[in-house]
């Protein structure tokens, strides 16, 4: 799931480009110190390299041998596929990425281009530490040929931390346009029905703050339902909280994690979707819910603030409970007014595969074609 977003991205270029992906993963339980999967996948070829880890490095040593293994499955990742020349190096997810790529477009002479998807930089994350690792962040931006944002809250981010680049672009998330999209025209639920997806990580995505918002709403009214859809590291604990407050069953079920057209259904079911994130690096719920032609109500993160507007929801505060019982209310009372082909129109010109993929390679060969670039 971490790497879903760029592994669309990777398919999306498939159009425009010959794309090749290495992936290196840790694992514990690798027979051998590196084992090596290949595999194509939708017109991409993968290689995936595991590698052998300590379980509990929890010493400087430890620490430092598995970062030298990450090291060296990547480098003989790259060497394996000599076959492959390619043009320019995309790496995704700063830092250590970042620095063997940055490796990689220096001994074949050709672009960096580096993307970044986390949230570490956002105050409310709070996340990027250490000296060492923020001298090497910022050495990397600097000598990448162009650096990518998935959205402008995050270049704006990465930038209070000096991780500035003269080539800084922004370059959404792919939505899969073709399977998000508008069901029925309008909804006929005598009790309005909506969603919250996350994949249920307290800290950024606030779910406990949503809990509160619904036990407040309800102490006013009793004509909705809420479906969490989800799983993740505080599941057990959000939802015992959520039988605290007594709201469980009666206004918010938990349904688990849900993929693919199972949850493509549940959003074109629903009256509206809620996104009451603390940060995010983008919101791909919330695009997903606008192809599908539904309203939204999303805290003033990531992308929602430069797509939605009183045409398809509404907007709040991150962190502002009163705001969001507010915003629920309202949107109560007017969902049933929205249009959603309205809603969805436009979402696919922007955040298809299509119109990232041509976005992306547009860039490359703006890379490709001026050595300038190179660093």
């Amino acid at each position: 799931m971490p790497g879903l977003f760029i592994q669309r991205q990777a398919e999306a270029l498939t159009a425009g480009c010959d794309v090749a992906v290495i992936y290196v993963h840790p694992d514990p339980d690798c027979p051998n110190k590196i084992e090596v999967e290949f595999s194509e996948e939708k017109e991409v070829r993968v290689l995936r390299v595991y590698y052998r880890v300590n379980r509990k490095p929890g010493q400087i040593i430890g620490k430092a041998l598995n970062l030298w293994r990450f090291y060296r499955a990547n480098m003989k990742a790259i060497q394996s596929i000599r076959q492959f020349s390619p043009d320019l190096v995309h790496a995704h997810m700063l830092t250590r990425l970042g620095f063997i790529a940055w490796r990689v477009s220096r001994k074949m002479n050709i672009p960096l281009v580096i993307s970044e998807h986390w949230s570490r930089y956002f105050p409310e994350s709070n996340s990027y530490q250490g000296l060492f690792r923020k001298i090497l962040t910022r050495f990397v931006v600097q000598k990448a040929s162009l650096v990518i944002a998935v959205s402008e809250p995050l270049k704006l981010a990465m930038q209070s931390f000096k991780l500035d680049n003269p080539n800084f672009q922004v370059v959404p998330n792919v939505v899969d346009t073709g399977l998000f999209t508008p069901g029925s025209a309008t909804s006929t639920h005598p009790v309005k029905n909506f969603v919250h997806i996350s994949c249920f990580e307290d800290r950024s995505k606030n779910i406990s703050g949503f809990l509160d918002a619904i036990l407040a709403l309800s102490q006013t009214r009793s004509d909705f339902k809420c479906a969490l859809i989800g799983d993740g590291p505080d599941m057990d604990p959000l939802s015992a909280y959520a039988r605290s407050l007594g709201i469980i069953d009666t206004f918010v079920t938990f349904n688990g994690l849900k993929t693919g057209e199972e949850v493509v259904a549940m959003i074109q079911d629903a009256d509206f979707t809620v996104v009451s994130s603390n940060y995010e690096t983008f919101g791909t719920v919330v695009i997903e819910s606008l192809a599908c032609g539904v309203p939204v109500v999303a805290t003033k993160v990531g992308v929602a603030p430069s797509v939605i507007d009183e045409h398809n929801g509404l907007l709040v505060p991150p962190g502002d409970l009163d705001a969001m019982v507010q915003a629920l209310n309202r949107m109560l009372d007017q969902c049933s007014m929205y249009d959603r082909l309205d809603i969805s129109s436009g979402i696919s010109e922007k955040f298809s595969k299509v119109a990232i993929g041509q976005q992306l390679t547009s860039l490359y060969r703006e890379l490709i074609s001026d050595d300038s670039l190179l660093k």
